[in-house]
């Protein structure tokens, strides 16, 4: 089986400062001092002065909270921020070290909005992208941090927003040249080991899915996977187990946009032979969050279903786990 090793932190927040752009530091010319903020390198040498050849006075960790005392331009031209400590430490660091409370405060709301929602997927960014606090690019004014490459992000969401024109952007809605409105897709997302900003949106465009290799070539043809859960284990008379899935799919063309999935289906594990059936599928077009809950062998899942006139139900399916690796999923029940 293919095995994700995480980068260790020290190298994950090098990543994080070194693609760090200029508007993250240009935030901080001109703010107010006696700011409220938080360190993101996972340690950071407090410094006598902004020289190069200062003294280390002290030392502050990932999440220390501090409080900006006075800011200072190096001759090189970078911002740096005299800050307390919360010891009474202080000293000087490069602004870019630091994320600012409102920022922080913002990003934790979102991540105790969706802190009930079962994760729908798990993303790796496939470049140095922009964590924000809403699903809009038109300007950067949203922006919470730089996350780089590599990055994994379990997924939660998911929203469509017209795409505005330019970097920079007005707000306005971007047209192909049939006059069409341009769409872009955002993941809500959740950042499981950052804690200073530990949720937010990321463009969709930026990041791929990491779909769990077991199932990865059971995708029926025509469509990708676009989310899964898994329903439980299940062990051989050999000790070998494996998983059982339940998988959701959209076509790769002519799908509803306004929608996550237009297929779901459970991939059941045989121990036996190591393969996997599919016991359960049925075409239905809908939206995160689907909701999968097991007790034992015993669960159900719910889906968001919406029909062609935009209208939603909450159909709900039994799910039990049999001997010999199989599984029976229910006709939808009423709620």
């Amino acid at each position: 089986m293919k095995r994700f090793v995480r980068r260790p932190w020290i190298y994950f927040y090098a990543a994080i400062i070194l693609s760090l752009p200029a508007f993250l530091t240009s935030c901080w010319q001109g703010a107010p001092q006696d700011e409220k903020a938080f360190i993101v390198p996972e340690r950071l040498k407090l410094r006598s002065s902004t020289a190069q050849a200062a003294r280390v006075v002290g030392e502050l960790k990932s999440g220390d909270p501090v409080t900006i005392t006075d800011r200072e331009t190096a001759e090189d031209g970078d911002n740096w921020s005299q800050v307390k400590g919360p010891n009474g430490e202080s000293g000087w660091i490069k602004s870019l070290n630091l994320v600012k409370q409102e920022i922080v405060e913002k990003s934790r709301k979102i991540a105790d909005e969706i802190k009930d929602l079962p994760t729908q997927a798990i993303g790796k960014s496939k470049a140095t992208l922009k964590l924000r606090l809403s699903p809009d690019r038109a300007n950067d004014d949203n922006v919470a941090t730089m996350l780089p490459s590599g990055t994994m992000l379990e997924i939660v969401g998911r929203e469509r927003k017209p795409r505005p024109t330019g970097v920079e952007g007005r707000g306005e809605a971007k047209e192909d040249s049939d006059g069409n409105v341009k769409y872009d897709d955002w993941y809500e997302v959740r950042l499981k080991d950052y804690a200073i900003l530990p949720a937010g949106w990321i463009y969709g465009g930026s990041v791929e899915l990491e779909v769990p290799p077991e199932i990865f070539y059971f995708v029926s043809s025509g469509r990708k996977i676009t989310g899964w859960q898994k329903i439980g284990t299940v062990t051989g008379d050999d000790s070998k187990s494996g998983e059982h899935f339940l998988v959701l799919e959209l076509k790769n063309f002519g799908a509803d946009e306004g929608v996550d999935f237009d297929r779901v289906k459970v991939l059941a594990y045989d121990p036996a032979t190591r393969n996997y059936s599919t016991p359960f599928r049925e075409d239905v077009t809908g939206r995160f969050p689907v909701t999968l809950k097991m007790e034992g062998t015993r669960g159900h899942f719910q889906l968001v279903t919406v029909d062609k006139n935009g209208q939603t139900q909450k159909p709900i399916y039994n799910v039990e786990m049999l001997e010999g690796g199989k599984v029976r999923v229910a006709k939808p029940l009423k709620n």
